[in-house]
């Protein structure tokens, strides 16, 4: 493991490095060097640390490369087309409104002038930044977003051929007492006693919550033992079988798997239900327009990527 940190530690370095510095991708005229691929990946490569380490965090890191890379290239690609278009202009207004938002977010100039520093930008890069994205956003907005239309017979046809797909299962809501099976024959023995000696109690009128609180070893046991809600095929099969064939208010028997003996109450049931086209009416739509979106935006990006020269460095 201290091998695999060391290698990662080095990995990062050789990004910021000045005396590795180099062409990483070209795209025509533009390129994407050492330390400004290093400075779009520092924030992402610092959020993948906390959660992942060795191995899996390598392989992140190396996704998030190709990504990231991926991503300047087609950024490149539409500034270097709205270039193109004769009168093409942005809402400088809009990018000075960001640009003091940004701004006002610290207390001092200092402050804000650090944060620049610390991603590696001056206040003249910022305020490009912005205006690049802006670029973007027009383009893509004059040349795909725009010219998207949803019908509301297309919301219709979509429902009435995707309708299997919003039907919610019946659910059951169980509470669950769990008692460990150890593999120790006689300890095993002890714990099915336990379990039968719960079960015993129950049919005495003994409250559930309370013993799943007193015995239970399994999930949610200090709040009585309630999973909430579950749909069929959600559980271990044994479970299952045994949750979905209960009354509400009624316990099962014990339920033998390889994580012990469970004693199940249904606690209360969902029938089956159909979301209506009106329910349905906004996600479809929002839906339907990001399936076409998506389909016009890799088109649009690989006619402008057949027109182009373009290279990426191993």
């Amino acid at each position: 493991m201290l091998v695999q940190y060391f290698s990662i530690c080095l990995a990062i370095l050789s990004l910021v490095s000045p005396s590795r510095e180099k062409i990483e991708a070209r795209a025509n005229d533009e390129i994407l060097t050492t330390s400004e691929l290093a400075r779009i990946l520092k924030p992402i490569y610092r959020q993948y640390e906390q959660s992942a380490s060795g191995k899996k965090l390598a392989l992140q890191m190396k996704k998030a490369r190709a990504a990231a890379i991926s991503s300047w290239i087609e950024h490149q690609l539409i500034l270097q087309e709205a270039q193109k278009i004769e009168g093409f202009q942005i809402d400088q207004m809009e990018v000075d409104k960001r640009f003091e938002e940004a701004r006002n977010k610290f207390t001092t100039q200092d402050e804000f002038d650090r944060a620049l520093t610390m991603e590696g930008l001056d206040e003249d890069e910022y305020r490009k930044n912005l205006e690049d994205q802006f670029k973007v956003q027009a383009l893509t907005y004059q040349k795909i977003t725009g010219l998207i239309s949803i019908s509301p017979q297309d919301i219709k046809d979509y429902y009435r051929e995707h309708g299997d797909d919003y039907r919610e299962g019946e659910m059951v809501r169980i509470s669950h007492i769990l008692i460990p099976a150890p593999k120790d024959a006689g300890k095993n023995a002890a714990a099915r006693e336990q379990a039968e000696a719960i079960i015993n109690e129950l049919k005495k009128g003994a409250d559930f919550s309370k013993l799943a609180r007193k015995y239970s070893q399994g999930p949610r046991a200090d709040q009585g033992g309630d999973l909430g809600y579950y749909k069929k095929g959600d559980m271990l099969p044994k479970l299952d079988e045994a949750t979905f064939s209960l009354e509400v208010g009624q316990i099962s028997g014990i339920i033998k798997t390889d994580l012990g003996y469970h004693i199940i109450k249904c606690a209360g049931k969902k029938e089956a239900y159909q979301k209506s086209l009106e329910e349905l009416w906004e996600e479809i739509e929002d839906q339907l327009y990001q399936v076409e979106f998506q389909k016009r935006y890799d088109e649009w990006i690989d006619m402008l990527k057949s027109r182009a020269y373009i290279v990426i460095e191993d």
